[in-house]
């Protein structure tokens, strides 16, 4: 888990992501009524999901830019480098295929093996679910932050364009809304344990 904040740490436009994940991804967890150990995959999957980039070049990884082609073939080799890292670990087994395919997409066009439908494990698509999102939350050096108003409507159009389940994409939106209404300007959100 160290060596994934540490990881995190090399790009400061990703500082909390891993955490957030974490967080995201429970709360879908608890609200689909999943088992405790799926749980416990979803908060391990959340901090560990880019392990990987540890062996993405600095060039790429940390590029204050859009990525060339290139450079974009060589950062999705992180889904591929996680797995291979995490393999011998029995006690990550359940978090491997989080860490493998969080970047599938329903309709095949994902990466890295192009899985189709319910073919991408459930843990999986809740995860690319919440990565999208705190990505489209996120300042990068390309683009400001969305809102999260915008950010939902990105995750509907993703839905209609075939990249992600309705039923995920409806749960978490409610869930970030209902967080949204609860939330005063004091409250701070809770890291994941």
């Amino acid at each position: 888990m160290s060596l994934a904040l540490t990881i995190e740490a090399r790009d400061a436009y990703t500082d909390g992501h891993c955490q957030r994940l974490a967080s995201f991804a429970v709360a879908v967890g608890y609200a689909l009524g999943l088992p405790p150990a799926d749980i416990e995959a979803l908060r391990r999957g959340g901090v560990l999901h880019d392990i990987g980039k540890v062996g993405v070049p600095d060039g790429v990884l940390l590029k204050p830019g859009r990525l060339t082609p290139t450079e974009f073939d060589a950062m999705k080799q992180h889904t591929m480098i996680g797995d291979r890292l995490c393999a011998p670990l029995r006690s990550l087994k359940r978090v491997r295929p989080i860490i493998r395919h969080h970047h599938e997409r329903l309709d095949g066009s994902g990466y890295p093996d192009g899985l189709v439908g319910d073919a991408i494990p459930q843990l999986a698509q809740i995860m690319s679910v919440v990565d999208v999102f705190d990505a489209l939350t996120t300042n990068r050096p390309y683009r400001a932050a969305m809102t999260l108003d915008d950010a939902c409507r990105e995750l509907e159009s993703e839905v209609d364009r075939g990249w992600r389940r309705a039923d995920l994409v409806d749960v978490f939106i409610a869930l970030r809304r209902e967080h949204r209404a609860d939330a005063s300007p004091d409250t701070a959100p809770k890291a994941v344990r």
